[in-house]
């Protein structure tokens, strides 16, 4: 007697690649690095490249053109690099979503620029932790993009638009350049009232905007200036605070910088603003990320916070 009950198949289909293969390959495009790619997913890199080929052998197609140590994406790795992200991303999503009770408890983590950190969040993040008391939040303050892919940032405060390709950008607030410095330098032995009074002080730059003294003299009618000395601080802070110390004429952004405790009294501002060009610090998520609860609630809390800094 035949059995009546259709059999189950269990085999998989021929375009459902494993999940091991295909974050492999992701980390691996991503990085264009097989090595980097291997560190972050705690593999070897012989493992990563395994993985890789056997999707290549899957689908009949190179994903990956080899030349030496180096590669690099072929057409059809770039068009499944965004199929791979999108996948990912959505499986992420629709995982954490599993647990609803548990969504405020996960880390919630916000890259910045140490300059924003310390002016802009610090001062007002007991009120995002008083919608949200039981989150685990994660601040880094940084120089380096947010690497969304690779390192779990639900949130960057970065200027500019640029490395955004494909995120989610909210404007936050535009800013000027506006030199400042310790109040004794201003009425001093070599007092600044004009931008040609700076050839006789030190200028304190920082490497993260290493074209910003040499665009605001150039506005200011002194593209040619020399200044006495130069110093170099590596983030925006540590600048603000050597000018306030002494050392010498430091660019602050304004108005970010009227929020600063010394601003006024022990930090003045000399001279006008710089360009006329303002730049602009943006909030950026995942588009598939940008209505998640906590996500939005930061999203409009930045807009709120920054708002009290908009002049004009």
């Amino acid at each position: 007697m035949k059995n009546s009950h259709a059999k189950v198949s269990t085999t998989s289909t021929p375009y459902l690649p494993s999940l091991v293969a295909l974050r492999a390959f992701e980390r691996a495009a991503a990085r264009l690095s097989f090595k980097l790619a291997a560190m972050e997913l705690s593999m070897t890199p012989s493992a990563v490249s395994h993985q890789v080929r056997g999707l290549e052998r899957q689908f009949g197609v190179r994903l990956f053109a080899r030349a030496g140590r180096s590669v690099s994406l072929t057409l059809a790795g770039e068009k499944y690099l965004a199929t791979a992200k999108a996948a990912l991303a959505l499986l992420e999503n629709g995982s954490r979503a599993l647990t609803p009770a548990q969504g405020d408890q996960r880390e919630f983590r916000i890259s910045a620029l140490p300059f924003i950190v310390s002016h802009v969040l610090l001062p007002r993040l007991d009120e995002f932790l008083r919608l949200f008391p039981q989150i685990r939040l994660r601040i880094e303050a940084t120089l380096q993009y947010a690497d969304f892919e690779g390192s779990g940032v639900d949130v960057a405060i970065r200027m500019g638009r640029e490395r955004t390709a494909g995120l989610h950008l909210d404007r936050l607030l535009d800013v000027r350049a506006l030199p400042v410095c310790a109040a004794a330098l201003v009425n001093g032995s070599k007092p600044i009232r004009v931008a040609d009074d700076l050839a006789h002080h030190t200028l304190i730059q920082s490497t993260q905007h290493p074209g910003m003294w040499p665009a605001w003299l150039a506005s200011n009618g002194s593209p040619s200036l020399t200044p006495a000395a130069e110093m170099w601080f590596d983030n925006v802070p540590l600048a603000i605070e050597a000018a306030e110390r002494g050392l010498g004429v430091a660019l602050a952004m304004d108005p970010i910088i009227r929020a600063h405790p010394g601003f006024g009294r022990t930090l003045l501002a000399p001279l006008p603003l710089g360009p006329k060009t303002a730049l602009t610090y943006y909030a950026v998520c995942r588009p598939e990320q940008k209505d998640e609860r906590v996500v939005l609630a930061m999203r409009r809390w930045l807009l709120q916070i920054t708002r009290a800094f908009r002049v004009g």
